[in-house]
């Protein structure tokens, strides 16, 4: 299932969903937060701030809840599936 078909009507800063696939592509390997965050940031071309961490935050909890990511002490990687 895609998750991501979704219409882009934001900013990248401001959309939670189009976030989540970008961070999801960048998870190839288990990456530190922070290490992810500033990959998002050189990805788009963008400088962090307290809202885009925000929005990347909420990214997170939008694909751990959909069960796509596992985290634990402040690592992220993808969820392996058992296809």
């Amino acid at each position: 299932m895609n998750f991501f078909i979704l219409n882009k009507h934001q900013p990248n800063e401001e959309n939670v969903v189009f976030a989540s696939k970008i961070i999801y592509d960048l998870l190839e390997d288990e990456k530190h937060i922070d290490e992810l965050f500033e990959q998002f940031a050189d990805e788009q071309l963008i400088t962090l701030n307290l809202n885009i961490e925000r929005v990347l935050y909420l990214s997170l909890t939008l694909l751990f809840s959909f069960d796509l990511i596992i985290l634990k002490n402040n690592l992220v990687k993808r969820k392996q599936n058992d296809n």
